[in-house]
């Protein structure tokens, strides 16, 4: 590991990234440049920590409905940003504390040759079990639900399979379940609310008039569409372009970079950005804060016309096509995600963590 570089802040930097990064407040971190003094131990500590604290708050109903990987790191996720979380309390007292018991004060956080050896007695259970290690099969297209509200914009396989691919893992083995289409249930906002209320995770894709090509652009939500102007939604949106050329515009943190707690509090970037990407009133409705203030891809009252800027953490600068900021939109489809194994929507299953870290 130290050989190849591995345990080097660059060779962390993808721990930080796909761990810390999804699960945290912003502001925690930017805070976690930490690790590029401790590198892996304060990683390995930190992040070790921060799970055995979410577990700490479980109870039976969430022990009992937990029932993959993916809903308990969402748990964790609450946890890291809800009121019991208190960042500095945690470094303090759980990742680095001491405790102390008839006159001896020893590290909270086991020795690192206590782990070393923890690690190394289950080395014979793994290698005797690395066969039932699930193996990742190749991302395939997601299905349709055939229904009477016949599907337009989502036909094509190819770009059901790139879709895929964007979508987080939970979400790849499922099928697209129309809920609205503009020919269908007319041109509102409203009406798009209301066909959006029972489901939380959305694809919402709609078809650009007027580029010389086929061109379909679109947004996946992470929170139920609704009236708020106020933002909602979190790191886990992403905007897309499905034909021609298709490209997904992700979320990401460029204050990441910073190494100082005293920098972080100059940017001029809100800490609640990630928390605001979905904004929408009695007569629009976008995703992403525009760097000129408008937004990353936005729709009016009958969603007729939209409208792009390059947004603040997407880089969407070319969402329709170069040089086009405004334009008129054809048809317009939303998405709901259903399961392949027993055709139930993925928003009805029981949320374990609901109300738990309010």
């Amino acid at each position: 590991m130290e050989q190849i570089g591995a345990l080097t802040p660059a060779g962390l930097e993808p721990i930080l990234k796909r761990f810390f990064v999804p699960l945290l407040r912003r502001k925690h971190v930017l805070r976690m440049d930490i690790f590029t003094g401790e590198g892996a131990h304060a990683l390995f500590r930190i992040g070790t920590t921060l799970c055995c604290l979410s577990h700490a708050h479980l109870g039976e109903s969430v022990r009992e409905n937990c029932e993959n990987a993916a809903v308990f790191w969402e748990g964790v996720k609450r946890f890291a940003h809800s009121k019991h979380f208190h960042f500095d309390l945690f470094l303090e007292h759980q990742a680095y504390g001491v405790q102390k018991r008839y006159m001896i004060t020893r590290p909270i956080f086991p020795r690192p040759d206590f782990v070393a050896r923890m690690m190394s007695d289950n080395e014979t259970w793994a290698e005797a079990n690395q066969d039932n290690l699930p193996i990742h099969a190749d991302t395939k297209t997601l299905g349709l639900v055939e229904g009477p509200i016949p599907i337009e914009l989502a036909k094509d396989s190819s770009g059901r399979l790139s879709l895929a691919k964007w979508l987080p893992p939970v979400l790849q083995s499922t099928k697209l379940d129309l809920i609205y289409s503009s020919n269908h249930h007319g041109r509102s906002v409203e009406m798009f609310y209301r066909c959006c209320a029972s489901a939380k995770h959305t694809i919402t894709m709609m078809e650009v008039l007027d580029t010389g090509e086929d061109t379909v652009i679109g947004m996946y939500a992470t929170h139920r569409w609704r009236n708020y102007p106020e933002g909602y939604g979190d790191g886990g949106c992403f905007l897309f372009r499905l034909r021609p050329n298709p490209e997904c515009f992700r979320y990401k943190t460029k204050e990441m970079h910073i190494h100082s707690f005293d920098d972080a509090e100059d940017v001029t970037i809100s800490l609640n950005d990630a928390g605001q990407l979905m904004i929408s009133g009695d007569n629009f409705i976008s995703m992403g804060v525009g760097e000129d203030g408008s937004s990353g891809l936005r729709l009016n009252d009958d969603l007729t016309r939209g409208s792009t800027s390059n947004s603040i953490g997407f880089e969407s600068k070319e969402l329709v096509g170069k040089g086009i900021q405004v334009f008129e939109v054809g048809l317009v489809e939303v998405y709901r995600f259903v399961r392949e194994v027993d055709n139930k929507p993925v928003d009805g299953d029981i949320d374990p963590w609901r109300g738990k870290f309010d």
